[in-house]
This record gives structure tokens, C-alpha cells and sequence, in this order.
């Protein structure tokens, strides 16, 4: 079934760019089921009730809620070369809640026009939410220096930093080590990783450097990686 977003289900008219989609590529008419959510974990199975105008209203039937995961995942991610729209993608259909684009000393990419490149990944953050029936829309805040987020850090339950240095200790044994958190911070560095003093001012705050094997990876493995082991060792509990 064909799934759209309704910021507002009380309000039960697509928006302009849904309505579009609708009714200019999928070509759908009057009658015909759609799924529709929030991005605040509601969704509604309803009908099309009447097209007008590019205008789609819709008649909401069944709705449901889906509780938020357990534990409340931030990824920091120092933005990458190239990877940065797989990345977000990837973190939407694995739960991410909040997305943090980074500029850290070392990344290559410098951002022009960062309201365009953010606009882009909220809209790929949505398409992912539709495909994978995730009805909780992540945030994806807006891209700043590393340095400036850190220096004025949430407060977290766990707060982990991918890290190439001897002392980062494997993720398995940080949890081992660890409560059951509810809320976890992983900040995943550019291509080079970050620099020391990035990575100093990190563990000044309280995040622990974190082994992600003996081998390199790179940035969008490293991001996935992670995220798919907490994905599995703490959301489906």
C-alpha cells in the first residue's frame, strides 16, 4: 500500500508535494487505500475521498500508535565525501533519532549553502521513513563545527566516539560495562578520522573512544556498523 506523510492527521489533506505524488506519478483516484503517518509515531490506514485542485482529501479509518524505541540513538556524524545521503538513509531505517551533520577540522567537505544540504537530507530521512514504515521521522539538525558541539554537549546516558587510538576499547565490552542506557550519543569521524584535539575534547566530556575492529573503515561503515550492532543489542529487548 501506498505510504504518505500527514503532519497532522487531524487534518486529513496531503500536502502539496504528496498530493503530487499521488496524483502525477502513482496516478491514484478517488476510492483507493493509502497509509499515511506523522513522523511522530502515528499512522492511519484511510481512503481517497475526493480529489479536486491537485487537492487529496482523505477519509482516515483504523489508526495506530507505534511506541518509540528503547533507547533514543544520536548519531554525530562528521560529514563525508560522498557518503553523507547513504548514511542518513541507512540511520532512518535502523531508528536514528536525531542526526547530527559535523564539520570537523578534517573533513573535506566545506558547506556552501548548508540549509540546501540539510533540506535534502530531511527529504531523504522521509522517503527512507515511507519505504521502511519507520513512523518516527528522525531529526536532522543542522550541520556545525565539531568543536562547537562538543563544547555544549546533551546530556546522555552513553556517549561513544569511533576512534583508531589504543585505548578505544570494543563495543561489545562497553555495553558489558555499561547499564542498559536510554539514550546513547556515537559521534563518527570523516575520512582521517578526528583530529586529537577533537578527539581530547570528546573524552573531556565523557565519551568513550570506541574500537570498531582492527580494520579502517570508512565513514558509512563505520556509522552502519554501529548503529546495527546497538540496533540489535539494545532495541529489540
Amino acid at each position: 500500500m501506498h505510504r504518505f506523510y500527514l503532519p497532522n492527521l487531524q487534518q486529513a489533506t496531503l500536502g502539496a508535494e504528496e498530493a503530487h505524488h499521488a496524483l502525477n506519478v502513482l496516478r491514484l483516484k478517488a476510492g483507493d487505500p493509502v497509509n499515511v503517518f506523522d513522523g511522530c509515531g502515528h499512522e492511519a490506514q484511510a481512503l481517497i475521498s475526493q480529489i479536486s485542485n491537485q487537492s487529496v482529501q482523505l477519509k482516515l479509518r483504523t489508526q495506530s500508535n507505534a511506541a518509540p524505541l528503547p533507547c533514543r540513538i544520536t548519531l554525530a556524524q562528521a560529514i563525508p565525501k560522498k557518503s553523507m545521503d547513504l548514511i542518513v538513509q541507512k540511520a532512518t531505517e535502523l531508528g536514528v533519532a536525531v542526526i547530527v551533520p559535523l564539520a570537523s577540522e578534517r573533513s573535506v567537505v566545506k558547506l556552501d549553502d548548508d540549509s540546501k544540504k540539510t533540506e535534502r537530507w530531511r527529504e531523504i530521512a522521509l522517503e527512507s521513513c515511507k519505504q521502511c514504515g519507520n513512523n518516527w521521522l528522525p531529526e536532522i539538525q543542522s550541520p556545525r563545527k565539531a568543536h562547537d558541539f562538543l563544547a555544549a554537549l546533551p546530556q546522555y546516558d552513553l556517549k561513544l566516539i569511533g576512534s583508531l587510538q589504543p585505548d578505544a576499547k570494543p563495543l561489545k565490552k562497553i555495553l558489558g560495562d555499561s547499564a542498559k542506557p536510554s539514550s546513547i550519543l556515537v559521534l563518527v569521524g570523516p575520512e582521517g578520522d578526528f583530529t586529537p584535539a577533537e578527539l581530547n575534547l570528546a573524552k573531556s566530556v565523557g565519551c568513550l573512544p570506541l574500537s570498531l575492529g582492527p580494520l579502517v573503515l570508512r565513514a558509512d561503515t563505520a556509522a552502519i556498523y554501529t548503529l546495527s550492532i546497538l540496533h540489535h543489542e539494545l532495541q529489540n529487548r
